[in-house]
């Protein structure tokens, strides 16, 4: 082996063991974050319900068939929960393992994306859960509550509610994702307009997927919002260009 691929190969190597520290970082500062949250389980669980109550009826009751389901959503809420407050430490270590190969004028532009998506995970989900799921609750509920009895069970509402959060904190990386391309050289602002109808058609075979055996309405109101984060994305560049120009 010549001196060049000793050198490539150590490389190679050296990028191995700092993509291992930063995973290891991450998936540290993730498990932190679900501890946490799993010490305030039971108050979680009774804030995150808040958007059901007014469906709950005199009773304000909500059921569990399994002895083991409160434990088990506990659990999940702490992981999914633990990775949506965690997500900007875990970005950033995605932003440390990828900065050292970037060209200065990279590094400042992705710099401001990173910190922009880090907390956009987070505003996404907040998105979700303050403005979307109520309105989905309150819209699905009203098509019976003259002749039927809402019976709500725990782990239904909770994997929804969580589903829900997860979609909309990845939604909102959209815009960033679009803006960072057209930063990098990769895509061009007339490539992302001309695309327009094609990404709105994927939108909807994308939500068609993630929401398979689910109301077709709950389908179209999944891919709205994933094109209108699109159109964002193409207003981002835009504006920046402005500011260049």
């Amino acid at each position: 082996m010549d001196e060049k691929d000793l050198e490539q190969k150590q490389s190679f190597f050296e990028h191995l063991i700092e993509l291992r520290s930063c995973i290891t970082k991450a998936l540290i500062g993730w498990i932190i974050s679900a501890v946490l949250v799993y010490l305030f389980a039971d108050e979680i669980l009774e804030f995150i319900i808040n958007p059901l109550r007014p469906y709950l009826g005199k009773e304000e009751k909500i059921y569990f068939k399994g002895l083991a389901d409160v434990f088990s959503t506990q659990i999940k809420l702490s992981a999914i929960l633990g990775f949506i407050i965690g997500s900007p430490y875990i970005i950033y270590q995605m932003w440390v393992f990828v900065a050292p190969g970037l060209y200065p004028h990279e590094k400042r532009w992705l710099k401001k994306i990173i910190l922009f998506t880090s907390f956009s995970f987070i505003i996404g989900a907040l998105v979700a859960f303050y403005l979307f799921v109520p309105f989905l609750l309150k819209f699905f509920y009203s098509f019976g509550e003259k002749f039927l009895v809402f019976k709500p069970y725990l782990m239904e509402y909770i994997s929804f509610l969580l589903k829900t959060l997860l979609l909309f904190g990845l939604f909102f990386q959209v815009p960033s994702i679009i803006f960072l391309l057209n930063k990098l050289d990769i895509v061009r602002i007339e490539q992302l307009t001309n695309f327009r109808p094609y990404a709105i058609i994927l939108n909807f075979l994308f939500a068609s997927l993630i929401t398979t055996g689910v109301d077709p309405l709950y389908q179209i109101l999944i891919a709205l919002p994933l094109t209108i984060l699109y159109e964002v994305g193409i207003l981002l560049i835009k504006i920046s260009n402005l500011r260049r120009g």
